[in-house]
């Protein structure tokens, strides 16, 4: 199994945050070439972000992954990401409270989905259509050369938790 995009075992974290963000870049590129929104990652809030690395790379192959800092929305505490393929990321969040949502397991806390991220070609334009069919903005942030807008639907409220992301190229 394990990531298709791998590091050295002695790579600097400066060196992880280019390559990680050369591949980011490269995504987003294809999205305003082919004017199409990208699904390019999963955010699941987890409780222990170390824990969860380990677990994910013991179990599933899953590693190589990178803390990249920068600005975060309100409630999250950090984050870690790791590329699954040239295309599609993982990312898990640690929010700053204990979660409260979701359901008991009876042994842990279970990780909630906090968004479904796309890539859009023109940030404008993605809002003004989504903005159309019912989906709000709820917060935003730029960091990293990208807008960043966390969206949600009032009127047919889904549980679906959809990021948009527009990167400046």
């Amino acid at each position: 199994m394990g990531n298709k995009i791998q590091n050295t075992e002695n790579e600097s974290q400066e060196s992880k945050f280019e390559r990680f963000i050369g591949t980011y870049r490269k995504l987003a590129q294809k999205c305003k070439d082919e004017n199409r929104m990208l699904l390019n990652h999963v955010c699941i809030r987890v409780e222990d972000l170390d824990a969860t690395e380990q677990l994910l790379a013991e179990s599933f192959g899953i590693n190589d992954f990178l803390r990249p800092g920068g600005k975060l929305f309100k409630g999250e505490k950090e984050l870690s990401v790791t590329w699954i393929n040239d295309e599609f990321y993982l990312e898990l969040m640690q929010p700053k409270d204990p979660q409260t949502l979701g359901y008991d397991s009876g042994s842990q806390p279970i990780g909630h989905l906090s968004e479904v991220g796309f890539f859009v070609p023109k940030m404008e334009d993605a809002l003004s259509h989504l903005g159309s069919l019912g989906w709000h903005v709820t917060t935003s942030i730029e960091d990293h050369g990208a807008r960043m807008c966390k969206i949600e639907q009032r009127e047919r409220p889904s549980g679906f938790p959809v990021e948009l992301i527009d990167v400046e190229l």
